[in-house]
This record gives C-alpha cells, sequence and structure tokens, in this order.
C-alpha cells in the first residue's frame, strides 16, 4: 500500500473510532433529520466558501439523503455528506495542509472541535482534519491530496441514531 493511501486509511480508522463514541445517547442531541438538515447546511457552507474556493472546487456526491448503517451499532443508523473535487488548473497547486487548514479553521470558527489534525499523519503530499461538533454530533474528515485525484474529499455524518420504524 502506498505511504498516501496507508495515511489516509488511518484517517479513516480515526474517523471510524469518533463513529462509535458518537453512537451513545446524548439528552441534547438534534433528531436524525434535524442533524441531517444541518449537516448538510455546513457542507454546503464549505462547497460555497471562499476557504474552498482558494484551492479548488468541489461537488457533493452524497447530501444525506438515505440512511447507513455504516460505523454504527446493531439497529443504528446515520447519514452521510460526501464531496470532492480538484485543485485549480496547473500551475496552482497548494500545499495540503494550508487548504485542509483554511477548511478547518470555518469549521472551527463555528464550534467544531478538532480531534485529528494535519500534524497527526505529516506527509507533504496529504492533509487531514478531523472536526466535530459537541453539540450536533456532527462529524467532518477534510482530505487534501496532490497525488492523485480527486485532490479534495470532504466527508460528514451525522452521530448514529436508533433506526426508528
Amino acid at each position: 500500500m502506498r505511504p498516501d493511501i496507508r495515511r489516509l486509511a488511518a484517517a479513516a480508522m480515526l474517523v471510524s473510532l469518533v463513529t462509535l463514541t458518537g453512537c451513545t445517547g446524548d439528552a441534547d442531541k438534534p433528531t436524525l433529520d434535524e442533524a441531517a438538515k444541518l449537516l448538510i447546511a455546513e457542507g454546503d457552507r464549505i462547497l460555497a466558501s471562499q476557504d474552498l474556493a482558494s484551492s479548488g472546487s468541489a461537488a457533493a456526491t452524497e447530501r444525506a439523503d438515505r440512511d447507513s448503517e455504516v460505523g454504527c451499532l446493531k439497529g443504528q443508523v446515520q447519514r452521510f455528506f460526501r464531496a470532492e473535487g480538484d485543485f485549480k488548473d496547473p500551475p496552482y497547486v497548494p500545499a495540503p495542509s494550508n487548504a485542509v487548514g483554511l477548511m478547518a479553521s470555518a469549521l472551527r470558527l463555528r464550534s467544531y472541535e478538532v480531534i485529528v489534525d494535519k500534524a497527526d499523519l505529516g506527509d507533504e503530499n496529504l492533509a487531514t482534519a478531523v472536526l466535530r461538533h459537541p453539540t450536533t454530533g456532527i462529524t467532518f474528515l477534510i482530505a487534501v491530496r496532490t497525488a492523485q485525484k480527486p485532490n479534495i474529499m470532504i466527508v460528514g455524518k451525522t452521530s448514529c441514531y436508533e433506526r426508528s420504524g
């Protein structure tokens, strides 16, 4: 396995661990439908941001429109927001850590807490950040890489919820 893929896999593993911690009950947590609406709004905010536009562009490939059991305990579901895209046309290729840092800083300003950042994986061709909102339980993974396309990947997810009906 190539080093950049290993690091991306390590980031995915960290997100899985965060997923499991997000599957516990919390009375202040929004409902799944409310969390999905917040997730879509946050994802759209990232996609429309100047922080993303300064590096490239991305488009949503999944918009929290279906339940997923992935990463949840039996009988629980969550929803995902996924987007991917690429850098602007050459010769402009931003440093992945700069691109991730800009997008992550916008989430931090909206009370998201950093769980994993670019320094945790230390690779000049790959940068990641994992941020989680303490009240809504929404988690975002932002990954930017130069070695292969798509260069920009954004994955947001709700916490796990008991399956309804």
